[in-house]
């Protein structure tokens, strides 16, 4: 088990998914950490602002939280320097300012020793009350954590403190504006809860996401190996045997030193036979391999009797085949290609149909336009292809007759090319049977 685990560890599919899991965790990772902090900021970005907004007027907070505590006080109580110099002008003032605090803000007043001024004007489950003078961060909007009371509750605060100059409270020297964020806090810490489960959940559904794109994306690589695997192995094979049959010929005739030209003229003439099938070969390649990047036709306009100079050569190598051509041209307008392709793939087509076809037989080349196409037909009526070969046809090398096919110097390399002809001028290619029999050939470009 441990074995099987360790191989797959080594294989490139194992390295293709490691890879995809790496950007699938690094693109959660970041927008998690770009969610809690937009949420984070939404969050409190009200909160600081009201406490910044409140800073700006903190002297006349001062003095209305004062006025509070002061009328709250004993009216027994005798002189106060934190008292307001004048109740008429602090009754005035109450009635004149118009505070615009939120229910949950408090104002901690300060004298310059870190006394609490209006203590008494919070109750006794209040934690704010408890906050300590903090002078290092005057001006700044700062966090206060577990903030707690005699009776075990803990509060979280925002706060700022700023130095004020109060003309009724001379005692005053700083006041702390702090608003109460524990519910704020509770909601941020479920919010993060939820999306760090979320964010957790959809990285384990990346993890079958890239086993799955691990394959799907090796796929056509693996399949283009095995193509080009199963191309070079047809080549050589192609190959070994023209150059098996040449050094025998060349091993003979160097055993055979004192005999003539004349005398060794069959062995001669089949070697040259086995070269000429090589270069065709070898040529067939060059142009696959060559195209495998893509064809760019040069797209020109043709007349019409662009295809009765084509068939007029293809009669006279049907007569010397022993086989009966008929060439119909149903073109009658001038239309669009590539003059060399498209001569290419007529050869290809003709030529398969001359292999297939025996001595006797019979074959159809039929041309017309449409509106938008040129529609090419050609018929044999040799053994034909069945359905399961149909398929495989355009593949390099295939061969429905191989014996056959070899017997009449073919590689299985001419369908191919013409499947490579026909999708560089965007058409489609088709085999059909030919009744009563044989195929047909039927392309659209």
């Amino acid at each position: 088990m441990l074995t099987r685990l360790f191989k797959k560890t080594k294989s490139e599919n194992f390295s293709t998914f490691v890879h995809f899991l790496a950007v699938f965790t690094g693109i959660f990772v970041i927008m998690t950490v770009i969610i809690l902090n937009v949420l984070r900021y939404g969050l409190y970005t009200s909160v600081d602002t009201s406490l910044e907004a409140n800073s700006q007027n903190a002297n006349d907070y001062v003095t209305m939280s004062l006025l509070r505590s002061y009328e709250g006080q004993s009216s027994s109580s005798s002189t106060d320097t934190t008292s307001p110099s004048s109740s008429s002008e602090a009754k005035t003032y109450r009635d004149l300012f118009k505070p615009s605090t939120t229910a949950n803000t408090s104002f901690l007043i300060y004298d310059k020793k870190g006394n609490l001024l209006n203590a008494n004007l919070f109750d006794v489950f209040s934690t704010a009350s408890n906050i300590k003078l903090n002078k290092k961060n005057l001006g700044q909007v700062y966090a206060i954590k577990g903030v707690g009371n005699d009776y075990g509750l803990e509060d979280s605060y925002h706060a700022i403190t700023v130095a004020v100059d109060n003309d009724f409270y001379k005692d005053a020297a700083y006041v702390t504006i702090v608003v109460n964020t524990t519910q704020v806090e509770s909601t941020n810490d479920r919010y993060i809860k939820i999306i760090v489960v979320v964010m957790l959940t959809f990285w384990i559904i990346s993890v079958f996401a890239s086993v799955y794109l691990a394959k799907w994306s090796r796929r056509p690589i693996v399949a283009s190996y095995e193509k080009q695997k199963a191309f070079v192995e047809n080549a050589s094979h192609e190959l070994r045997t023209p150059l098996a049959v040449l050094q025998n010929r060349l091993e003979s005739l160097f055993r055979k030193p004192q005999e003539t030209i004349l005398d060794n003229s069959e062995s001669i003439a089949a070697s040259l036979d086995e070269v000429r099938n090589m270069r065709i070969l070898t040529t067939n390649l060059l142009n696959l391999a060559r195209r495998d990047d893509g064809i760019t036709p040069e797209i020109e306009i043709l007349q019409p009797s662009f295809f009765e100079d084509i068939f007029s050569n293809y009669e006279m190598i049907a007569e010397e085949t022993d086989k009966t051509l008929t060439c119909v041209n149903h073109v009658s307008r001038p239309f669009k290609s590539d003059k060399t392709l498209l001569k290419q793939l007529l050869t290809i087509l003709f030529d398969n149909a001359v292999k297939y076809t025996d001595s006797g037989g019979s074959i159809t080349i039929e041309v017309e336009t449409t509106e938008k196409n040129l529609c090419i037909k050609v018929a044999d009526d040799g053994p034909g292809i069945s359905d399961a070969n149909k398929q495989k046809i355009f593949d390099r090398f295939y061969r429905v007759d191989k014996a056959r096919t070899r017997q009449k110097g073919g590689f299985g390399l001419g369908l191919s090319l013409a499947k490579q002809i026909v999708d560089a001028l965007k058409g489609q290619i088709v085999v059909k049977d030919n009744h009563p029999k044989g195929s047909l050939f039927e392309v659209k470009l």
